[in-house]
């Protein structure tokens, strides 16, 4: 042990600095190897999600869109609507007192739907007639009152005016005879002071005549009376408002009403629809315009029975509607048994047999929501939802009679999961 510990400091400080050199060039690989591993976990990293975002994008088969030979009648969907469709609508607030009309039943004009609960306005409408009665008694004694006031006065003119015409006669013979010196000036002066008297008195009485006969004093309860008779009036139209009647004729829809409901004034309580004669309507395009023009009618059929239907062509518009593109079309038709209904479908003869050139697509690569039918088109490498309208269809395939263009791509496969401007990977 002495021995050992007698080793010369040179060996010492070469072993160790031997040591301290195999150290750090083992820290030195560590690091390397580390940074390594991390690159090569950033790079795998960064590789799987270019792997995921390729992935997501999903795999289609297209198409370019195409016009193709079809036989047989052009025809083009058309709605059937009502001819003509009112609301009903309540004119007065109210209790339902009795229902006499369900939803679905046939009505006629002026039938009542309805009635209100009227004892409310019936008691308002006695108040009135009882106050009627008052104002033509107050009338009828002011009335008489007024007559009677006219005739006092009249009466007492009359006899004014007889003693005035009496004093007038004797007081011109006192002036004859004061003239002639048969009579003193008392005598005349006493005259005198008779007459004067008479005079005054009978023009006051004339100045009352005439102010009484110049007044109104039932102008007061005539106007009374009058707003009285608008207050009638207006009751008795009120009351009318409470049988709830048909606007037109037809069929009564969409009254949901139950006896013992409140119900408030404005409120629609149903719809009458008049579906005889019934209406027609279709958006015709550019192509078809032709084969619809200068037409007087048109025949059309239902997708449930080989009969078939004439309408008038009542409608054509002039221009297009400047977001469909579309021509507006209506017809009227007769429905006295009923058979058209608001709702369904029809189709309407264009053309007759024969060949034309349609656009035609395979009936899988349509799709439908809420029942309106769409396709995918490829625009770049993304897709765009666009709505179509649909014609005639045979086997597999169905003609487009709006939405699409010739030389356009579209999606014939993989559609299903799609969504608008979605990425896609097309193919063949």
């Amino acid at each position: 042990m002495a021995a050992r510990s007698n080793q010369p400091k040179d060996e010492i400080v070469r072993t160790t600095g031997k040591i301290l050199h195999k150290t750090s060039f083992l820290f030195i690989l560590t690091a390397v190897a580390l940074a390594g591993c991390s690159n090569e976990a950033t790079l795998s990293s960064a590789t799987t999600a270019e792997h995921a975002a390729e992935a997501a994008i999903k795999p289609v088969k297209t198409a370019k869109v195409a016009t193709q030979a079809w036989a047989g009648a052009k025809t083009l969907t058309a709605d059937v609507v009502p001819s003509l469709e009112l609301n009903v609508v309540l004119k007065v607030d109210g209790d339902v007192k009795s229902v006499l009309k369900k939803r679905g039943e046939q009505v006629q004009k002026d039938d009542v739907i309805i009635e209100l609960d009227n004892k409310d306005l019936l008691r308002q409408k006695q108040k009135l007639l009882y106050a009627r009665a008052s104002l033509e008694e107050q009338l009828s004694k002011a009335k008489k009152d007024w007559d009677d006031g006219i005739l006092e006065l009249t009466n007492n003119i009359a006899i004014t005016q007889q003693s005035l015409d009496d004093a007038n006669k004797q007081y011109n013979r006192i002036l004859n005879d004061y003239d002639t010196g048969q009579a003193t000036k008392d005598q005349k002066e006493q005259m005198e002071s008779q007459v004067k008297p008479l005079k005054l008195n009978l023009q006051t009485l004339q100045q009352k005549l005439q102010t009484l006969q110049n007044t109104q004093p039932l102008a007061a309860i005539q106007y009374q009376l009058q707003a009285n008779d608008i207050d009638l009036q207006d009751a008795d139209v009120n009351l009318a408002y409470f049988e709830v009647k048909a606007p037109a004729s037809g069929l009564l829809t969409e009254m949901p009403i139950e006896e013992g409901m409140t119900l408030a004034r404005g409120q629609k309580i149903g719809v009458v629809q008049r579906q005889s004669p019934i209406k027609i309507r279709a958006e015709v395009t550019e192509a078809d315009l032709p084969l619809v023009q200068g037409k007087p009618s048109l025949i059309f059929q239902t997708s449930d029975s080989p009969d078939t239907f004439e309408g008038k062509v009542t409608y054509l518009a002039n221009t297009a509607n400047t977001q469909t593109k579309t021509y507006s079309l209506e017809l009227e038709a007769a429905n006295e048994n009923g058979r058209l209904k608001p709702g369904m479908r029809v189709q309407l003869l264009l053309a007759g047999g024969g060949e034309q050139q349609v656009i035609v697509v395979p009936t899988g690569s349509i799709l439908r929501e809420d029942g309106e039918p769409y396709v995918f088109i490829l625009i770049g490498d993304h897709v765009e939802k666009r709505s179509v309208k649909l014609g005639r269809s045979k086997d597999d395939r169905t003609e487009i009679t709006q939405g699409l263009k010739a030389g356009e791509v579209f999606i014939v496969s993989g559609q299903y999961q799609l969504k608008h401007m979605e990425k896609v990977a097309p193919g063949q």
